[in-house]
């Protein structure tokens, strides 16, 4: 009696596990699905999720630092095998009349030229230097220029990852886009292995 009761049990929590994971699963999909249009329509660029990740929700207004104005976060998506996170943010060329777009152009200025001044601010030199993406990587994602660098955490993103590697992708006439990697300590070389993995899960058109 007690084996048949222990395997219902079982059956049943195998049952909610299942349809926990089917909707989990197409949410993740929404999610993907409706930055994939954003980045389409609204950007003027193409969007694929990478192998071995998955969409999950974003913490879209994130400050790195005091007095460092990060983009507004569109997107993110999480390694399923190591302690990784991507984010996405998408800067038009359209004017932002907002407030928030005010002050990003009060503080980053033209946003289709990378800025030194910006770079000097929001770069974490101790960990690895400002690098101008070449010529050759700039084709695969179809962009005019581009810097990879580390940037200054004081505040955790998902108060989990302390370290983040951004990329920023320029295209005349179009806009900015910038791709964040999201780490911990000890996982620098991972990440540089990742960014080169994925290479062109973003670009544009």
């Amino acid at each position: 009696m007690m084996y048949k009761i222990i395997k219902k049990n079982q059956v049943f929590w195998l049952a909610v596990m299942l349809v926990f994971n089917i909707f989990s699963l197409h949410a993740q999909k929404q999610l993907d699905a409706k930055f994939k249009n954003i980045a389409d329509k609204d950007n003027g660029m193409e969007y694929y999720v990478p192998k071995d990740y998955i969409g999950i929700k974003q913490e879209c207004c994130y400050d790195p630092h005091t007095g460092f104005l990060q983009s507004e976060l569109e997107h993110s998506i999480r390694n399923k095998k190591y302690a990784i996170v991507v984010a996405f943010a998408l800067i038009s060329t359209k004017p932002d009349n907002t407030p928030r777009g005010i002050r990003i152009k009060e503080v980053f200025g033209d946003q289709n030229k990378i800025s030194k001044v910006v770079l000097a601010n929001q770069a974490d030199t101790t960990l690895s230097k400002v690098r101008y993406i070449d010529s050759l990587q700039l084709k695969k994602v179809n962009a005019d220029r581009g810097a990879i660098y580390n940037i200054r955490i004081n505040n955790k993103y998902m108060a989990v990852y302390g370290r983040c590697k951004k990329i920023e992708l320029y295209k005349d006439d179009v806009g900015r886009a910038e791709i964040l990697f999201f780490y911990n300590k000890g996982d620098d070389a991972l990440v540089d292995e990742e960014i080169n993995k994925t290479w062109g899960m973003l670009k544009f058109k």
